[in-house]
């Protein structure tokens, strides 16, 4: 789960890319046609592809590799699903001392790609009546800040309500013991007693906060936990059998294992695999693997499946660019159609989705909509890299990455994009 400013709960010089054996039945399951795998002897890139032009294929290959290069992830897991055909492909290995090629069936803890499935659970609960999105949160939660702060403002990170996780003592009770369990009334109370940031509606601050109310929200809508409420609205109509919400700290195999430098004195990561994911719960706290995330990616930019027309077109619709970015007391930065943020979706141009983050984990799921492009990549680490990584940006020695300061996933999905000619952001005018 990312935070600017804030890293709670994030690699490797010459990393080398390796090879990992990807079945086909991984992708496309026992019954679809077989897809024809290829191991590039030049990158070490192994991958399954099918349907797709050499050209492209070629593009994602040398793209994702020199993105990869570029990252401190022990490996990565990616898959592009296009009209014509689907890539996939895995790079690095599965475990920091470079002893497991990494497969492409992990599962992944996927951080704040939660928010994307809490929210439309909300969405479908006010399709059905049983909420209103005008709804002010005190009705449910009451005593927090800006209470009169509606559904619709908590969904879009426009309350003004602090982030919990900026919260020092939480902070220093999570990495002090990380494997406590913590239940949502605890981390709002962490906030309940600080003043708003702003007036409801004035600005965007990304707090999460805001996903553990309306969680709790929903709960107390349906009268049903939040994992039975997503399994029956989301999981089970979808068909994503690998993903949940879990209730404990169990981390079902196969996965790889998650390195982190929060909470870490130096710059020796850590592994953060096992931590208990409960301070994240709606937020952040859902474990997916690839072949959902592509199912949902495509759900998600399209709402087939999971949202009537009009509700979906009210979500697209939500991004408001007359909104600034809160960044402090006396920094703004504009929303544009290029870093947007909308009811538990982000915009980055014409690609709709979210990153997620988590000690150990990086995920980015995004879909193209112009041309029905899904893409999905998986990280085991949330270590940023980059020439500007500032002081309070850990990196590990030997910070592999140019340009900015980036996590793993976002590096290679932007690459990734680029590399199909539908980039995720604007062209450096500097570097033309």
């Amino acid at each position: 789960m990312r935070e600017p400013g804030a890293f709670i709960i994030k690699r490797f010089s010459a990393l080398a890319l390796t090879t990992a054996l990807v079945m086909s039945s991984v992708v496309y399951g026992a019954d679809r046609p077989a897809a024809e795998t290829t191991a590039l002897a030049s990158d070490r890139i192994t991958l399954v592809e099918s349907g797709l032009s050499a050209a492209t294929t070629k593009a994602l290959n040398q793209s994702a590799s020199a993105a990869f290069a570029e990252t401190s992830a022990p490996g990565a897991v990616m898959a592009v699903k296009t009209a014509e055909g689907t890539w996939v492909a895995t790079l690095g290995y599965e475990d920091w001392a470079r002893t497991v090629p990494m497969a492409a069936d992990v599962n992944q803890r996927i951080g704040s790609v939660t928010k994307t499935f809490t929210v439309t659970a909300l969405l479908q609960l006010a399709e059905r009546g049983a909420l209103s999105l005008d709804d002010p949160i005190e009705t449910y939660v009451p005593g927090m800040p800006n209470g009169r702060a509606t559904l619709a403002q908590l969904a879009g990170m426009r309350s003004g309500i602090p982030s919990y996780t900026f919260n020092q003592s939480f902070q220093d009770a999570l990495f002090a013991d990380p494997d406590t369990p913590w239940t949502p009334q605890q981390l709002v109370d962490l906030v309940k007693q600080d003043a708003p940031l702003f007036p409801p509606g004035e600005m965007v601050f990304y707090s999460n906060t805001n996903l553990v109310l309306l969680g709790m929200v929903i709960e107390q809508v349906t009268a049903k936990p939040i994992e039975t409420v997503l399994a029956e609205q989301i999981l089970k109509p979808l068909g994503l059998d690998h993903t949940l919400m879990p209730t404990d700290a169990t981390f079902a195999a196969p996965h790889a294992q998650g390195y982190t430098l929060q909470g870490v004195k130096g710059r020796q990561p850590v592994d953060a695999t096992d931590w208990n994911p409960s301070w994240g719960w709606t937020a952040g706290a859902m474990i997916s693997n690839l072949n959902d995330l592509l199912v949902w990616g495509e759900a998600l930019g399209t709402g087939k499946g999971i949202l009537s027309g009009a509700t979906q077109a009210k979500r697209l619709a939500s991004f408001d660019f007359t909104i600034p970015i809160y960044l402090g007391p006396d920094a703004r930065a504009p929303q544009t159609p290029a870093r947007a943020y909308g009811m538990g979706l982000a915009r980055a141009l014409d690609w709709y989705g979210h990153e997620g983050e988590l000690p150990g984990f990086n995920t980015e799921v995004q879909h193209y909509k112009p041309k029905g492009i899904t893409l999905v990549v998986m990280v085991n680490t949330d270590i940023a890299s980059g020439q500007t990584c500032a002081e309070g940006q850990p990196t590990v020695p030997g910070n592999p990455g140019v340009g900015p300061c980036q996590s793993a996933a976002s590096r290679i999905a932007q690459a990734l994009a680029a590399a199909l000619g539908h980039p995720m952001v604007e062209p450096n005018p500097a570097a033309r």
